[in-house]
């Protein structure tokens, strides 16, 4: 087990004392065994170890009990500890999502704060083969097409999962073998959620009446996708560069390729337009595509308001009837693990996503204008809503209210009550204008560690 993890770290330039890991741990045996693990390897010359755990509010006295379980066994091996208690029903009443939604937003949104906080070069989850194959039925239950196939990733931006080459078994025997007595949570046995019916009911019976190495063949079958997904996904951005233009997408340069390059295409094309793959489904794409074909001006109702449209030989996305998520009383929480869209503003949708520092310069060249970059430990957390009384920014000379910058900035009057503004939570600090300004508290500098980019891109019209 140690070697396994041991050669993570190594592949992912991360075993060094100079090298600092955020380790989630909830005190259940897989990210306990992890870890473990991970202590021992500092011990070798590995990395410095920081545990970071999240008690959700959800499970009373036991989820409590789990908290200070992790946090003893953080002091008796003198590694650092940070722990948030959250209230997850709450937030889920809020923010309208379920309960294990929530959960994890608002579990990410704090690993990525204190990844920042503590100076960590990643944040280190107990995600293992078992949980990857689960994942993998899951999804084909659901219907998924190839890319969704791929389902984990041992290294995706900021997060790292060094067990995910490791089964179930392996790290119960790891535990065993070490002594380790990790906390039970019973909610992880109950049948009414999908993936534990996956775990317990379904699994057991493919291996028992199929194949007994059923964990195997998923955990393949995802690295297969992985490697066919990442080679398509190259030949589909450079599809949809040169069917590219002003007026849409050619019809002419999609009906050259081969359907499935053409779906991937439409789905690009799709994402890059509402900033996300949410509610596409293979109906949708079949729809899109047959407008490829389509003679003359013709149009097919999409997801989110949009219409597809074809007319003078491209195609191209709109929508007519927009829906904001912003209003005056509302204030959007976004963890920044996550990508969003609010399409609201002047036609444009806005995007943020975490990049690497080695990524800024490439991300520079291909958006150019359209996109800013903050420092994301400067932004974290913050919400996006309308302006409020008593608003202001911190520029380079110094303070200024919102009220002079929007005057000056010769923003429409109609426009300044309605349009978003990411800002720090509850307060009056605006950290960004969506196509304006930017706080000088949230510039990158030399120090800055995380980057998130935000991006604004506008939507083409028929």
């Amino acid at each position: 087990m140690r070697k396994k993890v041991e050669n993570v770290l190594r592949t992912h330039g991360l075993f060094s004392p100079n090298r600092a890991i955020l380790t989630a741990c909830s005190g259940g045996i897989d990210s306990l065994v992890l870890l473990d693990v991970l202590i021992c390897l500092r011990r070798a010359g590995g990395p410095r170890i920081v545990c970071a755990h999240v008690e959700h509010g959800i499970r009373g006295a036991e989820s409590r009990a789990d908290a200070r379980f992790v946090e003893e066994y953080c002091a008796a091996r003198r590694i650092p500890f940070t722990c948030a208690a959250v209230d997850v029903p709450a937030y889920a009443r809020k923010q309208r999502c379920s309960t294990e939604t929530a959960a994890r937003l608002c579990r990410y949104e704090f690993l990525h704060r204190a990844r920042g906080t503590h100076g960590c070069d990643c944040i280190a989850t107990a995600h293992h083969a078992d949980d990857l194959a689960e994942t993998v039925l899951m999804r084909i239950l659901r219907g998924t097409g190839p890319s969704g196939l791929r389902a984990m990733s041992e290294r995706d931006g900021v997060l790292l999962r060094p067990l995910l080459a490791a089964t179930r078994a392996d790290i119960v025997s790891y535990a065993a073998e070490r002594g380790l007595t990790p906390r039970h949570d019973e909610s992880n046995e109950l049948l009414d959620a999908t993936r534990n019916r996956i775990r317990h009911v379904l699994l057991p019976a493919l291996r028992a009446d199929y194949n007994p190495s059923i964990g195997a063949a998923l955990t393949r079958l995802s690295a297969l996708a992985q490697e066919e997904d990442d080679f398509l996904s190259g030949l589909a951005a450079d599809a949809l560069a040169q069917a590219d233009s002003a007026e849409g997408l050619s019809q002419a340069a999609l009906q050259t390729l081969h359907p499935a390059l053409q779906r991937r295409v439409l789905r690009l094309y799709w994402r890059r337009e509402t900033g996300t793959l949410q509610d596409l489904s293979y109906l949708h794409e079949e729809s899109m595509r047959a407008l490829i074909t389509a003679k003359g001006a013709a149009r097919r109702d999409m997801p989110r308001g949009y219409t597809a449209r074809c007319r003078y030989g491209y195609l191209v996305l709109r929508t007519e009837q927009r829906k904001t998520d912003i209003r005056e009383d509302t204030e959007i929480l976004l963890p920044i693990e996550r990508e969003y869209a609010i399409i609201d503003f002047q036609g444009a949708a806005i995007r943020m996503r975490h990049i690497s520092r080695a990524d800024m310069d490439e991300y520079m060249r291909l958006c150019g204008d359209t996109a800013i970059f903050l420092d994301a430990a400067q932004i974290s957390p913050s919400v996006l809503r309308t302006r409020r009384a008593g608003d202001y920014m911190r520029l380079p000379i110094g303070r200024k209210k919102l009220k002079k910058i929007l005057i000056d900035d010769h923003i429409p009057r109609e426009q300044r009550d309605t349009m978003p503004l990411l800002a720090r939570p509850g307060g009056s600090e605006i950290l960004w204008m969506p196509g304006g300004r930017k706080s000088a508290a949230v510039s990158v500098t030399e120090r800055t560690r995380d980057i998130v980019m935000i991006e604004c891109v506008k939507e083409t019209t028929a």
